[in-house]
């Protein structure tokens, strides 16, 4: 089968493929619009912090972060070799809410994991966003952006992160203000992917 090359060629490809990537008549590939909205869900504040630190030396957003660390989740074989499996945190130590858009697979095969040890939303993505900053690629990058700003500004590392969670909620109010004076009222939440 020729590549196409003209737009007629192009046109005819997808009148006479519609079924490319289709079992049954259902698609198989999820396209990235097919995003889910995670709102409400609350995670520890330790969490919170240490993972959208290590995610701005990434230059990941908070939907960026959530998504590989729920892709670590999926791949953490060590929860099913515990015969106990304990709960990162107490309910009540949960609040700090992470807001975020992540791939509809991939949230629904992580809930399905997660109902599979008894967590909840919340243990999900506490537990996932700590796998996340354990990562020892993850640290080493993190490390090496901290270390490299210590050095520029002849501060410590503390003072750097410090700034970090500043500036972050500098942009985060600042959006906030954009999106409350396109809407003509207040905004209480800045939503962003």
């Amino acid at each position: 089968m020729p590549v196409p090359k003209t737009i007629e060629q192009l046109q005819h490809f997808l009148e006479t493929h519609e079924d490319f990537g289709k079992i049954n008549g259902q698609e198989v590939v999820r396209v990235r619009d097919d995003v889910v909205e995670l709102c409400n869900i609350f995670v520890t504040r330790e969490a919170y912090n240490k993972a959208v630190l290590r995610g701005t030396a990434l230059s990941f957003s908070k939907s960026q972060i959530a998504t590989f660390a729920l892709t670590q989740f999926l791949t953490d074989e060590s929860i099913y070799s515990r015969q106990i499996v304990p709960k990162p945190a107490d309910p009540g130590w949960y609040t700090t809410e992470f807001p975020c858009f992540i791939p509809a697979n991939i949230y629904e095969l992580a809930c399905s994991k997660a109902q599979e040890i008894n967590f909840t939303e919340s243990d999900l993505l506490t537990y996932a966003l700590n796998l996340f900053v354990s990562n020892p690629g993850i640290n080493a990058i993190y490390n090496a952006y901290i270390e490299k700003l210590c050095k520029q500004h002849n501060v410590n590392a503390d003072y750097v992160e410090l700034k970090i969670l500043g500036w972050l909620k500098y942009q985060a109010r600042k959006k906030r203000l954009e999106l409350s004076l396109a809407a003509g009222e207040f905004v209480d939440r800045a939503k962003l992917p």
